[in-house]
Order: C-alpha cells, then structure tokens, then sequence
C-alpha cells in the first residue's frame, strides 16, 4: 500500500481496524457481530505485507528545551532543540501517512501530553492524534534513555522503519546496548541526533557557568583554555554514538538545529519509501 517494496509475501492476516462501509466495498469483509450491536455497517481491514509499520520516538527531555520559550512555556519552534524535534517529527509522520504507511509515535520524557505513546495504526484520525500530542508538549525531566529506548524497541512492530530523535545527552555506554531492542525486531531504525551548534563550541569570551535542565552541578569553564580539549571531547563523543547506532543496525543522521529542516528530511526519508 505505501510506495516501498514489500519485505514479505502472502496474505493479510493481521487485524488492523474498521472501517465504515461505501457503497462498492466488498460485502464479503462486512462484520456483522458489530452490526449486530450497533446497527452501523463496518468492513474489517488487514494489514497486507506491503505495509511498512513506521514509528517515531522522540525525545522532550529538559535538555531539549534550551532556547527562547513561547506562550504558555511551549517551545519555540524555530529557536529551540525541542521545537525543531516536534516539526521534524510531525513532518515525518505528515509525510509517511500521505504514502499509505500506518504511524505511531513514542514520547520520552516531556510534559503537558494527553498521552506519550499511540501505537502504529493508519487513518487521518490517528495523525491528528499524533498532531495533538505533538502540540500538547513541553521539554521536561529525563529521559533515562537505556530503559526508555529498550522499552520501546520491544513494543515497537516487526520489521518496522523507526526515526529516532534524540540529543543522546547522557552517557552513551549507558544507552547504546538498548538500540539492540530495535535490532531484534528487525526495525530499519534511523537515529537522528539532536544538536544545537552552539552546544560543541565553546564560542564564549569570557568565563561561564553551566547548568543542566536535568539536574546535576553546575560548572564554570573558561572558554580560552577549555576550548581545544572540548573540541577533542566532543569528536569522542560523536564518533562513540555514531559507532554505537551503526554497530546495532542503525543509520546515524546529524540533526542540526541550524540546517534547514528540508535537506534534513531528504536525508531521512531516502531508502524509507
């Protein structure tokens, strides 16, 4: 049904939903228990093996929302990690409806939603739902990503595409083991790491105290002479993660907030459909 190759044959077996009954369907799929109850004509849908279960899980953790806020404390979606993880998220979930693939979406951490996860399903009422958890959520807590990405990785469909995105601030050795969750279920996972340019440079002049959202001491830096030794810690930190994703199957994407959303997307979406 979506515009990809499918990576199973043979027939639908799967129960996916309801649907209402149009003149011209075939009578044959009418559930007539519900009828029964209800007096409303339904027909059964299946899923078919060329269906291609897409998830996105997002991270909204408190480091995530650094930037300027907007009304109501909801980020901003141009001038904050968290806004651009939503709109690259609710883009994505836009994009993969639009091409007949059924979409979920896990929510780690933030705050504000009516809910955090809504499995893979199809149908536009589904996406505005995932529209309304979308526009519902604040940057806040933590994320604990080990538990949360194993958690998910084992709720997630069979051989499904899922788009990670994530800051990945914490250690990465406490993390990474997780994504083998995905790897199990065959998921075709991509990681979209989550930056803000500013966060690996140290472009500062003067002495400067930092502070986690998350929690933990804070600690004064002078930029002058930390800046080389925080360059170097930096590349180890990416080339850990980026490791880390390819060693479990998955394909690492930079997510920069200062790259335009766009080109992002090209990225993402290439081999996804």
């Amino acid at each position: 049904m979506g515009g990809h190759r499918s990576r199973r044959v043979g027939q639908a077996i799967e129960f996916a939903d309801y649907q209402e009954y149009l003149p011209g369907m075939d009578l044959r799929g009418l559930d007539w228990r519900v009828w029964g109850r209800s007096d409303r004509y339904v027909v059964k849908r299946f899923e078919t093996e060329t269906e291609l279960p897409c998830a996105v899980v997002l991270d909204l953790s408190g480091d995530t929302g650094t930037g300027k806020a907007g009304l109501g404390g909801y980020p901003d979606l141009d001038r904050s990690k968290a806004g651009y993880a939503i709109t690259l998220a609710a883009t994505l979930l836009y994009w993969l409806h639009r091409h007949g693939e059924p979409v979920g979406l896990e929510v780690v951490a933030g705050t504000g939603m009516p809910f955090s996860s809504l499995p893979t399903r199809g149908g536009r009422n589904h996406l505005q739902l995932c529209f309304l958890v979308l526009a519902s959520a604040k940057a806040g807590g933590v994320a604990g990503l080990g538990d949360a990405l194993a958690r998910v990785g084992e709720r997630v469909r069979r051989r499904s595409w899922v788009a990670v995105i994530t800051d990945g601030m914490e250690e990465p050795s406490t993390w990474l083991p997780s994504l083998s969750a995905f790897a199990r279920r065959g998921a075709d996972v991509r990681f979209l790491h989550l930056f803000d340019p500013g966060e690996y440079a140290l472009d500062e002049d003067r002495p400067v105290l930092f502070y986690s959202p998350e929690g933990g001491d804070t600690l004064a830096v002078d930029p002058v002479g930390a800046r080389e030794a925080f360059g170097e810690v930096v590349a180890e930190y990416v080339d850990e993660v980026k490791g880390g994703v390819v060693r479990f199957g998955g394909r690492y994407l930079p997510a920069s907030t200062g790259q335009p959303l766009e080109t992002l997307l090209r990225r993402v979406i290439r081999g996804a459909a």
